[in-house]
């Protein structure tokens, strides 16, 4: 026992001394590190660098949907759809193997119909430079500058280039040509072991599957499902959903930070552009391990992809189809001489706006002509790009908010307004038209140019009616430039109305800051001549002031935006809208005495009933009773333009709408095409409120 004491003793003093036991802990542990470095380095060195060496990991990028946009009544007009794309990374292959994988590549997606995506410059027949770089020679010299042969090279000359830097020269022409796109594109795109290159986009389920199939041998090859945009129609609103498309250098270089990347697509126009900040969702993130060959041996998602924000519009898509059709309508009439019994073969383009009165939303903004914003998704081609570019009429741009157009006499009432406040005219003041103004250069009524006859002795009712020349001639003499442009200032006219797209014209306002002015300017500003210059929108908030009494509403387009869970506060979107457009637009009232717009009001509902009025026999069996005013601007070369503005219904006024047609000859033309568009308003919502009435009787629990 005493031995057994004895040596405890020891080994408790052993463990009391810390020194000696840490030392010892140590010793243990560095013999360990030691003996796991031997088996690392020497026994199965070889093995683990191999490993390492053929082991890949890269960050992929998981694309988001864009949110959808929607018409206020929760029609679809902009979504997405599942596609898949073809991207290529680097591998650590030798060339032969990669090129022969990338002819592999292009034989499937050539037999199912599937394109590759490249900006080689070959044409479709892959034996001459393309049609872009054969017309646009400093931009065919610039590529050939980029990689360093002459201008003078030959399209066989960069061929041969490209087959020696490829090392493709055992291939026959049509598979080096291909290969060669492919390479060029991926090359332009910086593709790595780590980034990829687009090849191929929406691609065709049989290719997908084929190259599935062959997957273990088409290195590098990666097929990814993407949210790809669509639109419900082609053309259907265009100018005010705009289109997407792949980013350019610059916008990627401006955007890298805030989650974009070189395969993104961003807004380039419309709502799409103007949105993108709510529309574009948050991109996903998974790491991918590889090996040297391409093969995928693990993928982990480590962020989940999460859709942008919906979009609500304040279109309406049923008014905006009955105003789609009926400018188209209205431009083939005019075209043909329905209306004129002559044809008017240059009115070829124009624009409507509707507004609601009350609120200033937009339920219908038309541009003509069209383009197919569903061609540019996946990269338009040269061909159909051409086409638009090319088209004098330019059908890429918004007339009804990038147009500017003299008025004509649709100004009358604003200047019968200014005339009124001012204390120029009064509502009852009887005046006589004298056919030929006697005043500075002299000028004429239509109506006496036109029959050599008067108005008469008419009031500013009547004058709107009327349409007379020369009763605006007086207002303008009596109360000066100034006065008017004060009144066409209030209006909104010549400033940024701030609706939610990019382009929107300022204008121009006659006898703003002119020099050298003088009495005949201000005749001629009188009548909407001149430099007066405005937009179809600017004109249809006019008129909506008009309309309601006095209210010059902030315009808008976007009604809410948000997802099924959280709505961003509209006031929110307003802000960034200001800091977007740089135009900060209130609401504001004009306090214009209830008796003068009552007067102005009768003029123009005189306009489409009365006997004399100016588009009275168009408007004699309307289903709804629309006030208006016709509108002849004259212009450099070609027919007049023509303009119609007019609210509806007259005594209790809902919307507003503006039509302009360039070289429409005449406005009392676009009335035809206004009384489609308040007939058709007006079914739509009667059969709405009938609609809704059963269903308020169920809410309210009484049964039939």
């Amino acid at each position: 026992m005493e031995f057994l004491k004895s040596k405890f003793e020891k080994i408790i003093d052993v463990l009391e001394n810390r020194e000696l036991v840490l030392s010892f802990i140590l010793c243990i542990v560095a013999v360990a590190f030691i003996v796991q470095l031997f088996n690392l380095q020497i026994i199965n060195g070889a093995s683990y660098r191999e490993q390492a060496e053929n082991k890949i990991v890269r960050t992929e990028t998981i694309a988001a949907p864009r949110g959808e946009i929607y018409d206020r009544n929760g029609v679809l007009l902009a979504t997405n759809e599942l596609t898949y794309n073809v991207e290529l990374y680097r591998t650590k292959v030798g060339i032969e193997v990669t090129n022969d994988a990338i002819r592999d590549l292009t034989d499937i997606l050539q037999k199912n119909g599937d394109k590759i995506y490249s900006t080689f410059p070959v044409n479709d027949n892959l034996d001459n430079f393309s049609d872009e770089y054969l017309e646009d020679i400093e931009l065919k010299d610039k590529f050939l500058e980029d990689i360093g042969l002459d201008k003078d090279a030959t399209f066989s000359d960069v061929v041969d280039y490209y087959t020696e830097l490829y090392a493709i020269e055992d291939y026959d022409y049509n598979d080096k040509i291909k290969i060669i796109k492919v390479k060029y594109e991926a090359n332009l795109n910086g593709y790595s072991l780590f980034n990829s290159a687009v090849i191929a986009k929406d691609i065709s389920k049989n290719s997908v599957a084929q190259i599935e199939e062959l997957k273990s041998k088409l290195y590098g090859v990666n097929i990814v499902s993407v949210p790809q945009r669509k639109y419900e129609s082609d053309t259907f609103a265009c100018h005010i959903l705009g289109y997407v498309s792949k980013i350019n250098n610059t916008e990627y270089n401006e955007k890298k930070d805030e989650g974009y990347t070189i395969n993104s697509v961003i807004g380039k126009s419309g709502v799409e552009e103007s949105m993108e900040k709510y529309l574009k969702g948050r991109e996903g993130v998974k790491k991918v391990v590889t090996d040297s060959f391409g093969n995928i041996s693990s993928e982990q998602v480590t962020q989940e992809a999460t859709s942008g924000n919906n979009v609500t519009l304040t279109i309406d898509f049923r008014i905006q189809k009955v105003v789609e059709e009926a400018l188209v309508n209205t431009l083939a009439n005019l075209q043909n001489g329905v209306y004129t019994g002559e044809p008017i073969p240059e009115a070829q383009s124009g624009s409507c706006v509707v507004l609601d009165v009350e609120t200033g939303e937009v339920l219908a903004m038309a541009s003509y002509p069209t383009y197919n914003i569903n061609s540019f998704v996946d990269g338009i081609s040269y061909g159909e790009w051409k086409n638009i570019n090319e088209n004098v009429q330019k059908p890429m741009f918004n007339r009804a908010i990038s147009g500017t157009y003299s008025p004509g006499s649709t100004y009358k009432m604003l200047v019968g307004v200014a005339g009124l406040e001012s204390g120029g005219i009064t509502v009852d003041e009887y005046y006589t038209d004298p056919g030929i103004y006697p005043y500075s250069y002299n000028p004429k009524c239509w109506i006496y140019t036109s029959h050599n006859i008067t108005h008469g002795s008419i009031n500013l009712a009547g004058a709107i009616k009327g349409s007379c020349n020369c009763y605006f001639y007086e207002v303008g003499r009596r109360i000066g430039i100034d006065n008017i442009v004060k009144w066409a200032t209030n209006f909104g006219l010549g400033e940024k109305t701030g609706i939610e797209l990019s382009g929107e014209s300022t204008g121009s306002i006659a006898g703003k800051d002119a020099k050298g002015w003088s009495l005949g300017d201000t005749l001629s500003a009188s009548i909407g001549q001149s430099t007066n210059l405005y937009t179809p929108l600017q004109l249809a908030n006019y008129i909506s002031t008009i309309a309601n009494g006095g209210t010059l509403n902030k315009i808008s387009l976007i009604k809410n935006v948000g997802n099924d869970v959280l709505s961003v506060p509209i006031s929110e979107v307003a802000e960034y809208m200001r800091k977007y457009t740089g135009v900060d637009f209130e609401t504001k009232e004009l306090n214009i005495k209830n008796k003068y717009i009552d007067a102005i009001k009768e003029g123009m509902y005189a306009v489409t009933t009365e006997t004399g009025g100016t588009a009275a026999d168009i408007f004699r069996d309307s289903k709804v009773e629309v006030a208006g005013k016709t509108g002849t601007a004259q212009v450099a070369s070609g027919a007049n333009n023509a303009i119609f503005v007019g609210f509806a219904p007259y005594d209790n006024p809902k919307i507003a709408v503006v039509s302009v047609v360039e070289h429409g000859a005449e406005g009392y033309y676009l009335a035809n095409m206004v009384k489609d568009i308040t007939n058709e308003y007006f079914d739509i919502y009667t059969n709405d409120a009938q609609k809704e009435k059963p269903q308020e009787v169920v809410q309210s629990g009484i049964e039939f």
